[in-house]
C-alpha cells in the first residue's frame, strides 16, 4: 500500500519521525486539507494523529498501486487548532 525508498525515508528521518507514525496518521481517519501539483505531479495534504496521539502533516502522491509519502511533518499551532476545528465540526 505504501511506497517507501532511501529519499522519503530520509526526510523522516530529518522530521525525527518514524516510518509507522506515518503511515498510521494516513490510516487513521486523516483530513484532507489540499492539493497541488509539483513538477507535473499531484499531491495531496492530509492532517491526522497517530496512534500515540502525535499530529502530523503528510504530504503523498499516488504512484501506480502505491501511496507514496512525500514527506511527513508535526503540526505547528495554527495547524493543530484548524486540526483539532475540523474534527469538532465532524470532519
Amino acid at each position: 500500500m505504501f511506497g517507501w525508498d532511501r529519499n522519503n525515508l530520509r526526510k523522516i528521518r530529518a522530521h525525527r519521525m518514524k516510518r509507522d507514525e506515518a503511515e498510521q496518521a494516513l490510516l487513521n481517519d486523516p483530513i484532507p486539507i489540499y492539493e497541488q501539483h509539483v513538477e507535473g505531479e499531484l499531491r495531496f495534504i492530509y492532517y491526522g494523529e497517530s496512534n500515540a496521539g502525535r499530529l502530523i502533516g503528510v504530504v503523498v502522491t499516488e504512484r501506480g498501486e502505491s501511496l507514496r509519502v512525500i514527506t511527513p511533518y508535526d503540526l505547528d499551532a495554527g495547524q493543530r487548532r484548524d486540526y483539532h476545528a475540523r474534527r469538532a465540526q465532524g470532519e
